[in-house]
Protein backbone atom coordinates (compact mmCIF):
# COMPACT_ATOMS: atom_id res chain seq x y z
CA UNK A 1 0.00 0.00 0.00
CA UNK A 2 1.31 3.43 -0.98
CA UNK A 3 2.39 5.50 2.02
CA UNK A 4 0.13 8.47 2.67
CA UNK A 5 1.52 11.89 1.83
CA UNK A 6 1.38 13.47 5.29
CA UNK A 7 2.79 10.32 6.88
CA UNK A 8 5.71 10.35 4.45
CA UNK A 9 6.38 14.05 5.03
CA UNK A 10 6.06 13.68 8.80
CA UNK A 11 8.73 11.00 8.89
CA UNK A 12 11.16 13.43 7.29
CA UNK A 13 10.65 16.32 9.70
CA UNK A 14 8.98 15.17 12.94
CA UNK A 15 10.79 13.41 15.76
CA UNK A 16 9.85 9.73 15.97
CA UNK A 17 9.61 10.15 19.75
CA UNK A 18 5.95 11.10 19.29
CA UNK A 19 4.16 7.98 18.11
CA UNK A 20 0.92 7.90 16.13
CA UNK A 21 -1.99 5.59 16.96
CA UNK A 22 -3.33 5.78 13.38
CA UNK A 23 -2.24 6.99 9.93
CA UNK A 24 -5.42 9.01 9.33
CA UNK A 25 -4.77 12.39 7.67
CA UNK A 26 -7.39 14.59 9.31
CA UNK A 27 -8.55 17.87 7.78
CA UNK A 28 -11.48 18.82 10.02
CA UNK A 29 -13.62 17.81 12.98
CA UNK A 30 -17.19 18.46 14.02
CA UNK A 31 -18.91 17.17 17.14
CA UNK A 32 -17.98 13.53 17.67
CA UNK A 33 -16.62 13.15 14.13
CA UNK A 34 -13.30 13.58 12.36
CA UNK A 35 -12.94 13.76 8.56
CA UNK A 36 -9.95 12.76 6.45
CA UNK A 37 -8.63 14.14 3.16
CA UNK A 38 -10.97 11.92 1.16
CA UNK A 39 -13.98 13.07 3.16
CA UNK A 40 -14.37 9.82 5.10
CA UNK A 41 -16.17 10.21 8.42
CA UNK A 42 -14.76 8.72 11.62
CA UNK A 43 -16.51 8.37 14.98
CA UNK A 44 -13.95 9.78 17.37
CA UNK A 45 -14.10 7.89 20.66
CA UNK A 46 -10.62 9.03 21.63
CA UNK A 47 -11.42 12.78 21.70
CA UNK A 48 -7.80 13.77 21.30
CA UNK A 49 -7.06 11.78 24.48
CA UNK A 50 -10.07 13.09 26.44
CA UNK A 51 -9.56 16.70 25.34
CA UNK A 52 -12.51 17.61 23.11
CA UNK A 53 -15.13 17.10 25.80
CA UNK A 54 -17.57 19.52 24.15
CA UNK A 55 -16.94 17.94 20.75
CA UNK A 56 -14.72 19.11 17.93
CA UNK A 57 -15.05 22.79 17.04
CA UNK A 58 -17.99 23.56 19.30
CA UNK A 59 -19.60 26.76 17.93
CA UNK A 60 -19.34 28.60 21.26
CA UNK A 61 -15.62 27.81 21.55
CA UNK A 62 -14.89 28.75 17.94
CA UNK A 63 -16.77 32.04 18.28
CA UNK A 64 -15.06 32.93 21.57
CA UNK A 65 -11.59 32.25 20.18
CA UNK A 66 -12.30 34.21 17.00
CA UNK A 67 -13.57 37.21 18.95
CA UNK A 68 -10.57 37.15 21.23
CA UNK A 69 -8.01 36.99 18.40
CA UNK A 70 -9.51 40.21 17.02
CA UNK A 71 -8.91 42.17 20.23
CA UNK A 72 -5.95 40.68 22.12
CA UNK A 73 -3.87 37.56 21.41
CA UNK A 74 -1.05 38.03 23.92
CA UNK A 75 0.14 40.59 26.41
CA UNK A 76 1.60 38.34 29.17
CA UNK A 77 -0.28 37.94 32.42
CA UNK A 78 2.99 38.66 34.20
CA UNK A 79 3.02 42.18 32.81
CA UNK A 80 -0.58 43.35 32.60
CA UNK A 81 -4.06 42.33 33.77
CA UNK A 82 -6.83 41.34 31.35
CA UNK A 83 -10.41 40.16 31.74
CA UNK A 84 -10.19 36.62 30.32
CA UNK A 85 -7.45 35.52 32.70
CA UNK A 86 -9.22 36.79 35.81
CA UNK A 87 -12.68 35.67 34.71
CA UNK A 88 -11.48 32.10 34.15
CA UNK A 89 -9.77 31.96 37.55
CA UNK A 90 -13.04 33.16 39.09
CA UNK A 91 -14.98 30.51 37.16
CA UNK A 92 -12.63 27.75 38.28
CA UNK A 93 -13.06 28.84 41.89
CA UNK A 94 -16.82 28.55 41.36
CA UNK A 95 -16.91 25.07 39.78
CA UNK A 96 -14.11 23.24 41.60
CA UNK A 97 -14.63 21.69 45.06
CA UNK A 98 -15.18 24.27 47.77
CA UNK A 99 -11.94 25.57 49.22
CA UNK A 100 -9.92 25.54 46.01
CA UNK A 101 -9.69 29.28 45.53
CA UNK A 102 -6.57 30.41 43.68
CA UNK A 103 -5.14 29.39 40.31
CA UNK A 104 -1.81 29.33 38.51
CA UNK A 105 -2.20 28.80 34.76
CA UNK A 106 0.09 26.79 32.49
CA UNK A 107 -0.10 25.12 29.10
CA UNK A 108 -0.22 21.35 29.61
CA UNK A 109 -1.04 18.67 32.14
CA UNK A 110 2.65 18.17 32.84
CA UNK A 111 3.01 21.87 33.63
CA UNK A 112 0.04 21.77 36.00
CA UNK A 113 1.61 18.85 37.82
CA UNK A 114 5.00 20.59 37.95
CA UNK A 115 3.35 23.67 39.42
CA UNK A 116 1.46 21.60 42.00
CA UNK A 117 4.61 19.77 43.10
CA UNK A 118 6.64 22.97 43.28
CA UNK A 119 3.92 24.68 45.30
CA UNK A 120 3.71 21.82 47.80
CA UNK A 121 7.47 21.68 48.27
CA UNK A 122 7.89 25.44 48.50
CA UNK A 123 5.14 26.00 51.07
CA UNK A 124 5.80 22.90 53.18
CA UNK A 125 9.57 23.20 53.17
CA UNK A 126 9.71 19.42 52.79
CA UNK A 127 11.61 17.48 50.15
CA UNK A 128 9.76 14.25 49.43
CA UNK A 129 6.68 13.17 47.48
CA UNK A 130 4.60 9.98 47.52
CA UNK A 131 3.23 8.73 44.19
CA UNK A 132 1.26 5.60 43.29
CA UNK A 133 1.75 2.52 41.15
CA UNK A 134 0.22 2.86 37.71
CA UNK A 135 0.23 6.64 37.86
CA UNK A 136 0.67 8.93 34.88
CA UNK A 137 1.37 12.60 35.55
CA UNK A 138 3.30 13.74 32.47
CA UNK A 139 6.56 13.65 30.55
CA UNK A 140 8.60 16.58 31.89
CA UNK A 141 11.25 15.52 34.39
CA UNK A 142 9.34 16.47 37.53
CA UNK A 143 6.05 14.99 36.34
CA UNK A 144 7.87 11.95 34.96
CA UNK A 145 9.48 11.37 38.35
CA UNK A 146 6.03 10.62 39.79
CA UNK A 147 4.87 8.61 36.75
CA UNK A 148 4.85 4.80 36.99
CA UNK A 149 2.26 3.61 34.47
CA UNK A 150 4.82 2.26 32.00
CA UNK A 151 8.50 1.67 32.54
CA UNK A 152 9.33 2.83 29.00
CA UNK A 153 8.31 6.38 29.90
CA UNK A 154 11.17 6.53 32.42
CA UNK A 155 13.83 4.57 30.52
CA UNK A 156 16.83 6.62 29.47
CA UNK A 157 16.05 9.62 31.70
CA UNK A 158 17.44 8.52 35.05
CA UNK A 159 18.35 9.89 37.45
CA UNK A 160 15.03 11.63 37.79
CA UNK A 161 14.01 14.06 40.53
CA UNK A 162 14.94 12.40 43.85
CA UNK A 163 12.77 11.98 46.90
CA UNK A 164 9.85 10.16 45.25
CA UNK A 165 8.40 7.17 47.11
CA UNK A 166 5.98 4.67 45.60
CA UNK A 167 2.81 3.29 47.17
CA UNK A 168 0.22 0.80 45.84
CA UNK A 169 -2.91 2.02 44.08
CA UNK A 170 -6.15 0.14 44.71
CA UNK A 171 -6.31 -1.63 41.33
CA UNK A 172 -8.78 -4.20 42.56
CA UNK A 173 -9.01 -6.28 39.36
CA UNK A 174 -5.27 -6.83 39.70
CA UNK A 175 -5.06 -6.57 43.45
CA UNK A 176 -1.48 -5.83 44.59
CA UNK A 177 -2.11 -8.30 47.41
CA UNK A 178 -3.34 -10.98 44.98
CA UNK A 179 -6.79 -11.23 46.52
CA UNK A 180 -8.52 -13.58 44.07
CA UNK A 181 -11.82 -13.29 45.94
CA UNK A 182 -12.34 -9.70 44.78
CA UNK A 183 -15.56 -8.88 43.00
CA UNK A 184 -17.72 -5.76 42.65
CA UNK A 185 -20.77 -5.40 44.88
CA UNK A 186 -22.94 -5.95 41.80
CA UNK A 187 -22.18 -6.43 38.13
CA UNK A 188 -23.07 -2.82 37.36
CA UNK A 189 -21.43 -1.28 40.44
CA UNK A 190 -19.25 1.74 39.70
CA UNK A 191 -16.94 1.11 42.64
CA UNK A 192 -15.14 -2.03 43.89
CA UNK A 193 -16.34 -3.58 47.13
CA UNK A 194 -13.83 -2.90 49.94
CA UNK A 195 -15.54 -5.52 52.12
CA UNK A 196 -13.61 -8.12 50.12
CA UNK A 197 -10.34 -6.94 51.62
CA UNK A 198 -8.79 -5.20 54.60
CA UNK A 199 -7.64 -2.21 52.49
CA UNK A 200 -4.04 -3.38 52.66
CA UNK A 201 -3.15 -0.66 50.15
CA UNK A 202 -3.77 1.95 52.83
CA UNK A 203 -1.79 -0.03 55.40
CA UNK A 204 1.14 -0.19 53.00
CA UNK A 205 0.81 3.55 52.37
CA UNK A 206 1.07 4.07 56.13
CA UNK A 207 4.34 2.11 56.12
CA UNK A 208 5.71 4.33 53.36
CA UNK A 209 4.78 7.42 55.39
CA UNK A 210 6.50 6.05 58.49
CA UNK A 211 9.61 5.26 56.47
CA UNK A 212 9.90 8.75 55.02
CA UNK A 213 8.28 10.89 57.71
CA UNK A 214 11.47 11.99 59.48
CA UNK A 215 12.87 13.48 56.26
CA UNK A 216 9.54 15.13 55.46
CA UNK A 217 6.78 14.45 52.90
CA UNK A 218 5.59 17.53 51.06
CA UNK A 219 2.75 15.90 49.14
CA UNK A 220 0.97 12.84 47.90
CA UNK A 221 -0.05 13.04 44.25
CA UNK A 222 -2.79 10.73 43.02
CA UNK A 223 -5.34 10.37 40.24
CA UNK A 224 -8.74 9.80 41.87
CA UNK A 225 -9.48 7.71 38.76
CA UNK A 226 -6.34 6.49 37.02
CA UNK A 227 -6.05 7.33 33.33
CA UNK A 228 -3.05 5.99 31.41
CA UNK A 229 -2.63 3.29 34.06
CA UNK A 230 -5.83 1.57 32.88
CA UNK A 231 -8.92 3.67 33.66
CA UNK A 232 -8.99 2.29 37.16
CA UNK A 233 -11.73 3.24 39.64
CA UNK A 234 -10.65 2.52 43.23
CA UNK A 235 -12.97 1.98 46.19
CA UNK A 236 -14.28 5.23 47.62
CA UNK A 237 -12.79 4.23 50.94
CA UNK A 238 -9.30 4.14 49.41
CA UNK A 239 -9.34 7.77 48.27
CA UNK A 240 -10.98 8.81 51.52
CA UNK A 241 -8.28 6.93 53.43
CA UNK A 242 -5.54 8.72 51.50
CA UNK A 243 -7.09 12.05 52.51
CA UNK A 244 -7.20 10.97 56.16
CA UNK A 245 -3.56 9.91 56.13
CA UNK A 246 -2.53 13.23 54.61
CA UNK A 247 -4.46 15.13 57.28
CA UNK A 248 -3.01 12.99 60.05
CA UNK A 249 0.57 13.48 58.90
CA UNK A 250 0.55 17.09 57.67
CA UNK A 251 0.93 16.20 54.00
CA UNK A 252 -0.55 18.15 51.10
CA UNK A 253 -2.88 16.07 48.91
CA UNK A 254 -2.62 16.73 45.17
CA UNK A 255 -5.30 15.38 42.84
CA UNK A 256 -4.33 14.99 39.21
CA UNK A 257 -7.62 15.53 37.38
CA UNK A 258 -5.97 16.30 34.05
CA UNK A 259 -7.90 13.49 32.36
CA UNK A 260 -10.86 13.01 34.71
CA UNK A 261 -11.89 16.65 35.04
CA UNK A 262 -14.55 18.80 33.35
CA UNK A 263 -17.44 16.33 33.31
CA UNK A 264 -15.60 13.29 32.02
CA UNK A 265 -16.75 11.02 34.89
CA UNK A 266 -20.36 12.21 35.01
CA UNK A 267 -19.53 14.90 37.57
CA UNK A 268 -17.60 18.10 36.97
CA UNK A 269 -14.61 16.57 38.77
CA UNK A 270 -13.94 12.98 39.79
CA UNK A 271 -13.17 14.05 43.34
CA UNK A 272 -16.90 14.65 43.81
CA UNK A 273 -17.59 10.91 43.52
CA UNK A 274 -15.40 10.31 46.57
CA UNK A 275 -16.47 13.26 48.71
CA UNK A 276 -12.84 14.34 49.01
CA UNK A 277 -11.34 17.77 48.38
CA UNK A 278 -7.58 17.92 47.72
CA UNK A 279 -5.31 20.73 48.81
CA UNK A 280 -4.11 21.27 45.24
CA UNK A 281 -5.59 20.07 41.95
CA UNK A 282 -3.96 19.81 38.51
CA UNK A 283 -6.23 20.45 35.51
CA UNK A 284 -5.73 20.43 31.73
CA UNK A 285 -6.93 18.44 28.68
CA UNK A 286 -10.66 19.31 28.39
CA UNK A 287 -10.22 22.71 30.06
CA UNK A 288 -10.16 24.59 26.71
CA UNK A 289 -11.30 22.13 24.02
CA UNK A 290 -7.79 21.65 22.68
CA UNK A 291 -6.30 25.09 23.13
CA UNK A 292 -3.08 24.71 25.16
CA UNK A 293 -4.06 25.55 28.72
CA UNK A 294 -3.74 24.03 32.17
CA UNK A 295 -4.23 25.09 35.75
CA UNK A 296 -2.97 24.28 39.21
CA UNK A 297 -5.65 25.39 41.64
CA UNK A 298 -5.20 25.29 45.40
CA UNK A 299 -6.41 26.44 48.75
CA UNK A 300 -5.92 30.14 49.37
CA UNK A 301 -3.88 29.65 52.52
CA UNK A 302 -1.41 27.54 50.54
CA UNK A 303 -1.26 29.66 47.38
CA UNK A 304 -0.70 32.89 49.33
CA UNK A 305 2.53 31.43 50.74
CA UNK A 306 3.94 31.04 47.22
CA UNK A 307 5.95 34.25 47.04
CA UNK A 308 6.01 36.52 43.96
CA UNK A 309 8.44 35.25 41.32
CA UNK A 310 8.64 31.75 42.82
CA UNK A 311 7.04 30.37 39.64
CA UNK A 312 6.20 31.86 36.27
CA UNK A 313 5.50 31.47 32.57
CA UNK A 314 5.43 33.79 29.56
CA UNK A 315 2.29 32.33 27.98
CA UNK A 316 0.45 31.39 31.18
CA UNK A 317 -3.24 32.28 31.03
CA UNK A 318 -3.08 33.45 27.41
CA UNK A 319 -6.19 35.52 26.47
CA UNK A 320 -7.28 33.26 23.60
CA UNK A 321 -6.90 30.03 25.57
CA UNK A 322 -8.76 31.52 28.53
CA UNK A 323 -11.59 32.70 26.29
CA UNK A 324 -11.82 29.22 24.78
CA UNK A 325 -11.90 27.70 28.26
CA UNK A 326 -14.72 29.97 29.45
CA UNK A 327 -16.72 29.04 26.35
CA UNK A 328 -15.99 25.34 26.87
CA UNK A 329 -17.23 25.43 30.46
CA UNK A 330 -20.29 27.41 29.39
CA UNK A 331 -21.12 24.82 26.73
CA UNK A 332 -20.68 21.93 29.17
CA UNK A 333 -22.92 23.58 31.75
CA UNK A 334 -25.61 25.18 29.57
CA UNK A 335 -26.08 22.10 27.38
CA UNK A 336 -26.15 19.72 30.38
CA UNK A 337 -23.33 17.63 28.99
CA UNK A 338 -22.41 16.20 32.39
CA UNK A 339 -25.89 14.78 32.82
CA UNK A 340 -25.62 13.33 29.31
CA UNK A 341 -22.21 11.85 30.09
CA UNK A 342 -23.64 10.02 33.09
CA UNK A 343 -26.70 8.78 31.16
CA UNK A 344 -24.98 7.69 27.95
CA UNK A 345 -21.99 6.38 29.89
CA UNK A 346 -24.33 4.21 31.95
CA UNK A 347 -25.84 2.84 28.74
CA UNK A 348 -22.44 2.09 27.19
CA UNK A 349 -21.24 0.39 30.35
CA UNK A 350 -24.33 -1.82 30.42
CA UNK A 351 -23.66 -3.00 26.86
CA UNK A 352 -19.99 -3.61 27.67
CA UNK A 353 -20.94 -5.74 30.67
CA UNK A 354 -23.07 -7.89 28.36
CA UNK A 355 -20.05 -8.28 26.07
CA UNK A 356 -18.04 -9.40 29.09
CA UNK A 357 -20.51 -12.26 29.62
CA UNK A 358 -20.24 -13.23 25.96
CA UNK A 359 -16.48 -13.05 25.40
CA UNK A 360 -13.94 -14.57 27.76
CA UNK A 361 -11.27 -12.23 26.39
CA UNK A 362 -13.05 -9.36 28.18
CA UNK A 363 -11.66 -9.49 31.69
CA UNK A 364 -13.04 -6.34 33.26
CA UNK A 365 -15.33 -3.41 32.48
CA UNK A 366 -15.01 -0.32 34.63
CA UNK A 367 -15.33 3.42 34.70
CA UNK A 368 -17.45 6.43 35.57
CA UNK A 369 -19.49 8.53 33.16
CA UNK A 370 -17.75 8.60 29.80
CA UNK A 371 -14.39 7.56 31.20
CA UNK A 372 -14.74 3.83 30.54
CA UNK A 373 -12.17 1.06 30.23
CA UNK A 374 -12.40 -2.49 28.89
CA UNK A 375 -9.54 -4.75 29.99
CA UNK A 376 -8.66 -7.69 27.76
CA UNK A 377 -7.09 -10.92 28.97
CA UNK A 378 -5.73 -14.13 27.48
CA UNK A 379 -7.97 -17.24 27.41
CA UNK A 380 -8.58 -18.97 30.73
CA UNK A 381 -6.44 -16.48 32.64
CA UNK A 382 -6.14 -12.87 33.78
CA UNK A 383 -2.89 -12.36 31.87
CA UNK A 384 -2.93 -9.04 29.98
CA UNK A 385 -3.71 -9.40 26.27
CA UNK A 386 -2.33 -6.36 24.41
CA UNK A 387 -2.20 -8.34 21.16
CA UNK A 388 -5.98 -8.69 20.92
CA UNK A 389 -6.36 -4.99 21.77
CA UNK A 390 -4.21 -4.04 18.78
CA UNK A 391 -6.31 -6.25 16.53
CA UNK A 392 -9.59 -4.87 17.87
CA UNK A 393 -8.49 -1.26 17.45
CA UNK A 394 -7.37 -1.96 13.88
CA UNK A 395 -10.69 -3.64 13.04
CA UNK A 396 -12.60 -0.71 14.56
CA UNK A 397 -10.59 1.74 12.50
CA UNK A 398 -11.50 -0.12 9.31
CA UNK A 399 -15.15 0.61 10.11
CA UNK A 400 -14.54 4.26 10.96
CA UNK A 401 -14.25 4.12 14.76
CA UNK A 402 -11.24 5.68 16.47
CA UNK A 403 -10.30 4.40 19.92
CA UNK A 404 -7.02 4.12 21.81
CA UNK A 405 -5.52 1.88 24.45
CA UNK A 406 -4.03 2.34 27.90
CA UNK A 407 -2.84 0.17 30.77
CA UNK A 408 0.63 -0.93 31.79
CA UNK A 409 0.72 -3.47 28.95
CA UNK A 410 -1.62 -1.71 26.55
CA UNK A 411 -4.32 -4.25 27.48
CA UNK A 412 -7.16 -1.76 28.05
CA UNK A 413 -9.32 0.00 25.48
CA UNK A 414 -10.51 3.37 26.72
CA UNK A 415 -13.84 4.81 25.64
CA UNK A 416 -13.84 8.61 25.87
CA UNK A 417 -16.20 10.24 23.35
CA UNK A 418 -17.35 13.84 23.60
CA UNK A 419 -19.66 14.45 26.54
CA UNK A 420 -22.51 15.35 24.17
CA UNK A 421 -22.36 12.04 22.30
CA UNK A 422 -25.84 10.67 21.61
CA UNK A 423 -27.14 7.21 22.46
CA UNK A 424 -27.46 6.45 18.72
CA UNK A 425 -23.83 7.40 18.13
CA UNK A 426 -22.80 5.32 21.11
CA UNK A 427 -24.75 2.32 19.79
CA UNK A 428 -23.10 2.70 16.40
CA UNK A 429 -19.69 2.59 18.06
CA UNK A 430 -20.66 -0.36 20.25
CA UNK A 431 -21.86 -2.35 17.22
CA UNK A 432 -18.50 -1.77 15.55
CA UNK A 433 -16.65 -2.72 18.72
CA UNK A 434 -18.64 -5.91 19.11
CA UNK A 435 -17.88 -6.97 15.52
CA UNK A 436 -14.20 -6.20 16.09
CA UNK A 437 -14.08 -8.28 19.29
CA UNK A 438 -15.84 -11.12 17.50
CA UNK A 439 -13.31 -11.00 14.66
CA UNK A 440 -10.30 -10.73 16.96
CA UNK A 441 -11.40 -13.54 19.30
CA UNK A 442 -12.33 -15.94 16.51
CA UNK A 443 -10.02 -18.99 16.45
CA UNK A 444 -7.52 -18.87 13.60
Amino acid sequence: MKEKDLVRRAKRVLSPALTHATDIEVVRGKGVYLYDKEGREYLDFASGIAVTAAGHCHPKVVAAAERQTESLIHACAGIVYYEQNIALAEKLKEITPEGLDMTFFGHSGSEAVEAALKLAKYVSGKKNVVAFQGSFHGRTLGALSVTFSKEKYREGYEPLVPGVYLAPYAYCYRCPKKRTSFKPKTDDSDFPDPDCCAMECLKELELVIKKVKDSGIAAMIIEPVQGEGGYIVPPKEFIQGVRELCDKNGIFLIFDEVQSGFGRTGKMFASEHFGVTPDIMALAKAIASGFPLSAAIGKEEIMKKWSPGAHGGTMSGNPVTCAASLATIDAIESEEMIKNAEKVGRHIKGVLLELKKEYDCVGDVRGLGLMLGVEFVKPNSKDPNPEIVKTILAECLKEGLIMISCGSDGQVIRIVPALNVTKDQADQALDILKRAINTASRPK
